[in-house]
């Protein structure tokens, strides 16, 4: 009778409430370690529901789900308690097994393919009036429904900055790290208090007896949360709505994220990044599926999809109140995240190659070519594995076309010479004729993407000079 007066003495309890609703997870957990039936257990979660209110429960939903994953791979939570919790986007439910009286007795919890739960928020910045129809960003939520991130996405809308389209990219990113910083801070302070109240479950259930088993359980559980807590630092997914999806995404490789965000200092991880910026060079980490990501401040990797901490949205929100917007996006967090950003490799996700651009789309043709997933793979793959800048590879790139291309023309010379002095030549006059048209065209998408390059912004030599710096760009 103990739980169900909890929801009758509202107003004197409410203290006990709020903690009691922090703890639903364990509780229900311990109830099934102290051996009740599934029908008690269904009838305190109601109980225990109805206590916190349908709003404040879904509020702390993921939190519940996250306490029942880390202390059992499995559950015996009915059904009609996790259909009030409202966990559909968080869990699959198989079949349970009925009783003649309709009561469902076992169940069991299954985590998606793609376990997204170390980010705590995810925003998809898209431009409406840029997009007559929604066809980007129907485009962006077909790829994250794919992925599992449909559910949890948040979308930010704004308007484009028709007179500064770099300006309007920066804006609108430092705006969703303001928005990420403030509900990791609400998040917490709805959460936080349950830290406070692991050590009550236990004198609680000594009340009913001397229960060692679910007293030992109740330490687990504080342990675990715990440890969880101190380990993962807090932290939001940003995407544009130009991502595309690579196919390189498993269970693995979203471990590795999670635990490399909580042990490296990393301050962020790229999901995607552009592999043709120059001063990149990209290192392997002793995670197989981690890529460090060194580059000089003008080297713009992208902003399509990354995962950042809270210290470093913090770090970027005191940037941009200190300068404002002096640099691109990409370029600012290169200068401030110089020897701590990684990147997951390979990449699940990358620019997409046949979206137009909003910021410069005078490299919408090139990037047509370049950013398509398998060359973009290979070129992230020869940059990890060679561990060599991409200033120098571009300079043995360069070097081994023109020689190619030197004996290709060479070849041809020497096949004409041979046809009008003898009128037949011996060798294969096709593959040298396809060896000086490769190159010539590797060579040429070189020159253009060196020509169309934006140009890098003046630096900023001393505080409050960014709007000299403005000036000079203009």
């Amino acid at each position: 009778f103990f739980f169900p007066l909890l929801s009758i003495y509202r107003a004197p309890l409410n203290w006990f409430e709020q903690s009691l609703a922090h703890s639903t997870g364990q509780v229900l957990e311990l109830l099934q370690t102290m051996r009740l039936s599934n029908r008690n257990s269904l009838l305190v979660g109601y109980a225990l529901i109805s206590s916190r209110g349908a709003e404040g429960f879904s509020a702390n939903r993921r939190h519940i789900v996250g306490r029942i994953r880390a202390t059992s791979t499995r559950s015996s939570l009915p059904s009609a308690v996790l259909d009030d919790i409202d966990i559909s986007s968080e869990v699959q439910l198989k079949s349970f097994s009925i009783e003649k009286e309709g009561v469902p007795q076992q169940g069991t919890l299954v985590s998606p393919k793609n376990d997204w739960d170390f980010v705590d928020k995810v925003y998809l910045i898209t431009c409406p009036n840029a997009d007559p129809g929604s066809a980007r960003l129907d485009k962006a939520k077909t790829i994250l429904d794919k992925v599992g991130l449909l559910e949890r996405v948040i979308v930010k809308e704004f308007d484009t900055d028709d007179e500064d389209r770099i300006r309007g990219c920066y804006t609108s990113h430092i705006s969703v790290l303001k928005d990420g910083m403030r509900d990791i801070q609400l998040s917490s302070g709805i959460t936080g208090g349950s830290k406070n109240v692991d050590d009550w479950l236990g004198s609680l259930l000594s009340m009913f007896g001397n229960n060692s088993d679910a007293k030992k359980r109740a330490e687990i559980v504080s342990n675990q949360n715990a440890v969880a807590t101190n380990e993962r630092p807090k932290c939001i997914m940003v995407l544009e709505d130009n991502v595309e999806f690579t196919g390189n995404l498993d269970a693995e490789t979203l471990k590795s994220v999670s635990h490399y965000l909580g042990n490296s200092g990393a301050d962020m991880i790229h999901l995607s990044y552009i592999p043709y910026v120059p001063n990149l060079i990209v290192s392997k980490t002793e995670d197989k599926n981690i890529v460090a990501l060194s580059t000089g401040q003008s080297s713009a990797l992208g902003t399509t999809a990354y995962v950042i901490t809270e210290k470093a949205i913090e770090t970027l929100i005191q940037e941009d109140a200190k300068n404002g917007f002096r640099a691109p996006i990409p370029d600012v967090m290169a200068e401030q995240f110089p020897n701590s950003r990684f990147s997951a490799y390979p990449t699940p996700f990358l620019r997409a190659p046949k979206t137009k651009s909003l910021v410069n789309p005078q490299l919408d043709d090139l990037r047509e070519l370049l950013f398509q997933p398998a060359v973009v793979s290979q070129v992230q793959s020869v940059l990890a594995m060679t561990g060599l800048s991409t200033n120098y590879l571009l300079f043995i790139t360069v070097g081994t076309l023109l020689a190619a291309g030197g004996v290709g023309v060479t070849g041809v010379v020497d096949a004409w010479t041979q046809i009008i002095s003898t009128g037949s030549y011996d060798g294969n006059l096709f593959f040298l004729v396809v060896n000086i048209v490769f190159t010539t065209f590797s060579l040429g998408i070189l020159a253009q993407g060196a020509a169309l390059a934006p140009k890098p912004p003046d630096e900023v030599e001393e505080e409050g000079s960014s709007a000299e710096a403005l000036d000079n760009r203009a």
